[in-house]
């Protein structure tokens, strides 16, 4: 669920920053960074990310790197994949509303034409991967969740067996 290897995270630094204007970069989400290896790849490379990570295993490390820096990482716990739930009242994490991820994140929507606010990267829970697949797409067409705040963009691993559907 997360890269554990320094080469693959290069690799994905160079992807996520490849083709970058000049002026201010975007916001890079990571969600599920788990130990921080592609996290540290990103920090290195110069980029200012926001790491949700909702296994509490792996949250000290992250905040400890977090005080370690000024503020080039936001750690905070939740689950990209458990966003906008579809309850009534509090939402008690790991799940997280978009508005105050954002909103913590520090990110102000922009419209559509305007450049990309904010880059996601994640690797996809097989659990259930469809339907997470399913419901971004259909925020995507809402202009609803993530997508209220502009052209976000999206990279996120899938298993082989949905790409290949």
């Amino acid at each position: 669920r997360f890269i554990a290897c320094p080469k693959l995270a290069r690799t994905v630094q160079r992807c996520l920053q490849g083709g970058a204007s000049p002026g201010p970069q975007p916001v890079l989400l990571e969600c599920a960074p788990g130990p921080g290896v592609l996290t540290r790849t990103l920090l290195n490379a110069g980029v200012r990310v926001v790491a949700l990570e909702s296994n509490s295993v792996f949250l000290p490390n992250l905040q400890s790197l977090e005080n370690s820096l000024d503020g080039q990482l936001k750690v905070i716990y939740g689950d990209f994949f458990r966003l906008d739930p579809l309850v009534t009242g509090t939402v008690k994490p790991p799940a997280v509303c978009s508005d105050k991820l954002f909103e913590t994140m520090g990110v102000a929507a922009v419209p559509w034409r305007a450049d990309v606010p904010v880059k996601i990267f994640g690797i996809l829970p097989q659990k259930k991967e469809r339907n997470t697949l399913w419901r971004l797409l259909f925020a995507l067409y809402e202009c609803s969740s993530i997508y209220r705040y502009g052209r976000v963009e999206l990279n996120i691993f899938i298993s082989e067996k949905e790409y290949k559907v």
